[in-house]
């Protein structure tokens, strides 16, 4: 039995050291391409899903530690070198796992300063907002320009789900979710409107991967995502923990789509879930602070 044990911890100390000279390497080289370029040029072409060798890099890196400890989550990963804590060895690995942890983040967190340095508040009390029927938008389907008063006066209420790029598996998940529970929304009068501030074309090609039966918009100018007050933020998209959850969906066969590489999307504007009644006023208000905090059809309906 204790030999057995000793293997196991020789395999989590192994795997560990392995991640974190991963996670350093892609760290060390995004530090220095940073550098080499303006910040949105960085931002835009050197941080994309067929780059393996980019901060993505570490979802795969963080798969590949789940597998060597045959856990599927991170929380399982966890369990599995806590109970070897008595090796200094170990000790030393998990405390390595954490200080990449730590300079992860900073690095993340120092470029949304530099790429941001006067952020925008949310307002504190959403539901005093109220969002105008005549924004203006783009029918994704058509190209018709419309307004949101197009889809007031039918006696429903409007769930906009405002999506991050077009290539965000979480978004892709949420729609699923919306669609499987159809029927709750129907119930509630509640009409769901997908809201994107991307192209026609990357819209085109959303919707025959997705075949989203829902009303979609483009919002260019974002005035929508700006009215809301939702973020654009490298750390909310990037960090750490939220890497290894990203890990954990490759583990689970959900591999992330790719973008289309005719188009520029932008990966690190967060989205939200916005109920508005006929004038306008919004009844229920979710800004995501992560690509993975989407609410639940439960969540929706219990304020209404």
């Amino acid at each position: 039995m204790a030999e057995a044990t000793d293997r196991r911890t020789l395999l989590c100390v192994e795997a560990l050291t392995a991640f974190v000279e991963s996670g350093n390497s892609l760290l060390a080289r995004a530090e220095t391409e940073s550098s080499e370029v303006p910040l949105e040029d960085f931002v835009r072409e050197k941080i994309r899903i067929e780059r393996p060798e980019s901060l993505l890099g570490l979802i795969e890196a963080g798969a590949t530690l789940f597998r060597s400890l045959s856990a599927k989550r991170k929380g399982e990963a966890e369990e599995v070198w806590r109970s070897g804590q008595q090796c200094v060895a170990l000790q030393a690995a998990v405390e390595d796992y954490r200080q990449l942890g730590t300079q992860w983040d900073a690095f993340l967190e120092r470029l949304d300063r530099e790429l941001n340095p006067n952020p925008r508040t949310c307002d504190p009390d959403p539901k005093t907002r109220s969002i105008s029927p005549e924004t203006p938008l783009i029918d994704a389907r058509t190209g018709e320009c419309v307004t949101l008063r197009r889809y007031f006066g039918r006696g429903e209420k409007i769930l906009l789900v405002l999506i991050r790029q077009f290539s965000c598996l979480l978004c892709r998940l949420h729609l699923e979710d919306l669609q499987k529970n159809q029927a709750l929304l129907d119930a509630r009068s509640l009409r769901v409107l997908v809201v994107s501030f991307g192209c026609q074309q990357g819209a085109h090609h959303w919707l025959q991967e997705t075949s989203c039966p829902y009303d979609m918009l483009l919002d260019p100018q974002r005035q929508l995502y700006q009215a809301f007050g939702l973020r654009r933020s490298l750390k909310d998209v990037l960090n750490f923990s939220n890497m290894l959850r990203y890990a954990e969906y490759l583990l689970a066969d959900m591999h992330f789509p790719k973008p289309l590489p005719s188009i520029q999307d932008d990966m690190f504007q967060l989205g939200g879930d916005f109920v508005v009644d006929q004038r306008g006023v919004v009844m229920f208000a979710h800004r995501c602070q992560s690509p993975i905090d989407r609410p639940s059809v439960s969540d929706l309906l219990a304020t209404f």
